[in-house]
């Protein structure tokens, strides 16, 4: 027979406290993987946010990039309107003729591959962009060397128009005028006509916003071949 004392007996009291220890401890490792879990979904969405915020960064700076140097053609070529007389029954439709959403003149600076060099009749457009909220900014180009002077041109297609600027919430031209008197600043205007303003004008600017979120960028092209 065991003594009461013996090391092998088991008091209930000691089943109890057993019981009770093993309990506890199923409960801490029950709320331990529960935080672990809630640390790793933290963790995954911080690096999900990361991610998408790295790829939207890298698009704005290919979308940034890409309108960089389209504003640079864009004012080279406004830059080098063509001081060369146009001679012909229908000339004065080559005359630099401007809106807020359109401008046409004759440049000495093609942009468009196939036309290499030579004189270039341009005309820039700005419309809805398909399917996208805000507009787009598309260029028409053919070389003068192509164009009969004495028949009156055919609005071009749209398909015959390359895009510049695929989508951009606005985009507009502007065209600086002299003052009708000296001592007046030049002002900015919305539209011109070479007959009409004598000539053509100072600067066209060019402003685009690209979003709500961006600032309007600005691009001032000077004429350097005012009158015609």
């Amino acid at each position: 027979m065991h003594s009461k004392h013996s090391p092998f007996h088991k008091t209930p009291q000691s089943g109890v406290l057993l019981s009770g220890s093993l309990g506890f401890t199923l409960l801490e490792l029950m709320i331990s993987l529960t935080i672990v879990g809630l640390i790793l979904v933290i963790v995954f969405g911080a690096l999900r946010i990361g991610v998408r915020a790295w790829e939207k960064g890298e698009k704005d700076v290919d979308i940034h990039q890409r309108e960089r140097v389209v504003l640079n053609l864009v004012k080279a070529q406004i830059a080098s309107v063509s001081a060369a007389a146009i001679t012909g029954k229908e000339a004065d439709q080559f005359r630099f003729k401007g809106e807020a959403q359109s401008v046409s003149f004759i440049s000495d600076l093609p942009i468009i591959p196939t036309n290499k060099s030579g004189m270039v009749y341009v005309k820039y457009m700005i419309e809805r962009a398909d399917r996208r909220k805000g507009y787009k900014l598309m260029v028409y180009e053919k070389s003068l060397a192509f164009i009969d002077k004495e028949k009156k041109m055919k609005d071009p297609d749209e398909s015959e128009f390359f895009d510049l600027i695929p989508a951009a919430r606005d985009i507009k031209f502007e065209y600086l005028q002299y003052p009708e008197n000296d001592q007046d600043p030049p002002e900015w205007q919305e539209s011109w006509d070479s007959e009409k303003n004598q000539g053509n004008p100072i600067a066209v600017r060019l402003v685009l916003q690209q979003d709500e979120t961006a600032f309007p960028v600005t691009v001032i092209a000077r004429i350097q071949a005012v009158e015609q």
